[in-house]
């Protein structure tokens, strides 16, 4: 996306750190933000500084394991902004246990967010992002997307899934006006 003043962002997991540190830095380019989380107090910590640089933010509370709220949080963001340019799929969840250890519901839960929240906020959103003139889906994998370590498992099997993912996906829009970025992070303590 060439310019961002003006133009609404959608961002997961923005009660802190990279989601956090995203919705500051958009504001602080003059963009409209509308931050996610299921942490609302955090979400209310971010919106605060968001606000002091002057910027325009919305805060919804949202399970991205959960498709209708997903689906509801795009609709929401376009009813009260008139518009979505760009979503950021960065929530995120980490389990460190060994492959015998770590529980079905453990490994699913996490599943849920790293994985699913990914593929439904890429469909959640894509109508209305291929309504603009241009547009961008972010999608935040992890270094573990191309690396593994022992008793990360879950984790670095929906990182390394939500790589490849975005890669079927920007061969899919290459030729539309939605452009696909894949972000590979190291650790950030959050």
């Amino acid at each position: 996306m060439k310019e961002l003043k003006n133009k609404v962002a959608a961002i997961t997991g923005a009660a802190s750190g990279i989601g956090r540190m995203l919705a500051i830095n958009l504001a602080a380019r003059e963009c409209e933000v509308a931050i996610s989380d299921l942490d609302v107090k955090g979400l209310e910590e971010t919106a605060a500084i968001v606000k002091k640089q002057n910027g325009k933010v919305s805060i919804h509370k949202v399970d991205v394991a959960d498709r209708r709220q997903v689906e509801a949080y795009a609709a929401k963001i376009v009813k009260q902004h008139g518009r979505v340019d760009m979503i950021i799929n960065n929530a995120g969840v980490a389990v460190a246990e060994s492959v015998e250890d770590v529980s079905y519901e453990d490994f699913e839960w996490l599943m849920g967010i790293n994985f699913w929240g990914v593929v439904y906020g890429v469909k959640a959103f894509l109508p209305y992002l291929k309504k603009q003139p241009e547009a961008h889906i972010v999608n935040i994998s992890s270094v573990n997307g191309f690396i593994t370590w022992p008793n990360h498992a879950p984790y670095c099997a929906s990182k390394f899934a939500v790589k490849g993912f975005t890669e079927t996906l920007w061969q899919e829009l290459r030729n539309t006006n939605i452009r696909v970025s894949c972000v590979h992070p190291g650790g950030i303590r959050t």
